[in-house]
């Protein structure tokens, strides 16, 4: 069973925070690219019609999240994600690629990275909220490029009630990746963490989570 430990504050202990960080060698279907500005420009991609199988979004009530501009790319197209919360909560965006490898990429070690300290508060949403992410009109200072495998692959928003920003899942079983099925272990890894209180005094409780997913594909 996994652990998030909480400050009595509410702050989250980041102790998976080195999940956050493509591992060496490792190339992951959506990766994060820090300074944007200073990367070369993404290859400009063509029109093409979504895949019929890529329009299915799982979702249970409480949050919503949508690929822009649309669920097929070419590598090193620029991807972008739009969260919608149907209820208020703190969001968590996780990536698994085609091959099974899971990494969250919101909040990311770029949004975790503030001088002035982790704010948090800064994943969370109000009923009705949307965000789009990376929101280039903030000045994100990162952004989301579709690299291999080729394949389909997923991005789930998880939606906790309770203050969290860094989620230590492992990865999907490979046989699993681009199925329904994917989505299923995501969400039962996840209602297995428990969060225990910082002073250990007061029982460890299960925090209510609530699921979208929308699959894509890279080619």
């Amino acid at each position: 069973m996994h652990l998030i430990s909480l400050f009595s504050a509410g702050c989250l202990v980041l102790i998976a925070l080195a999940a956050l960080a493509e591992p060496q060698g490792q190339a992951r279907s959506v990766r994060i690219i820090e300074n944007p500005a200073a990367e070369d420009s993404a290859p400009v991609r063509k029109k093409e019609p979504p895949i019929p199988l890529l329009k299915e979004t799982l979702k249970s009530s409480g949050v919503r999240v949508d690929v822009l501009p649309e669920a097929k790319f070419s590598i090193g197209a620029p991807i972008a994600f739009r969260v919608t919360a149907e209820k208020a909560g703190y969001v968590v965006l996780v990536d698994v690629d085609a091959q099974g490898r899971l990494s969250q990429i919101y909040p990311n070690m770029v949004t975790l990275s503030d001088p002035a300290g982790v704010d948090e508060k800064a994943n969370f949403l109000r009923v009705g909220q949307s965000i789009t992410l990376p929101d280039e009109n903030a000045g994100a200072g990162y952004r989301f490029v579709a690299s291999p495998p080729e394949g389909v692959g997923m991005v789930v928003a998880i939606l906790s009630e309770t203050p969290v920003q860094v989620i230590d899942l492992p990865d999907v079983p490979a046989a699993l990746a681009g199925q329904t099925k994917a989505a299923e272990f995501v969400k039962d890894m996840t209602r297995s963490l428990q969060i225990l209180p910082a002073e250990g005094r007061r029982p460890v409780r299960a925090p209510k989570w609530a699921f979208a997913t929308t699959f894509y594909s890279i080619k």
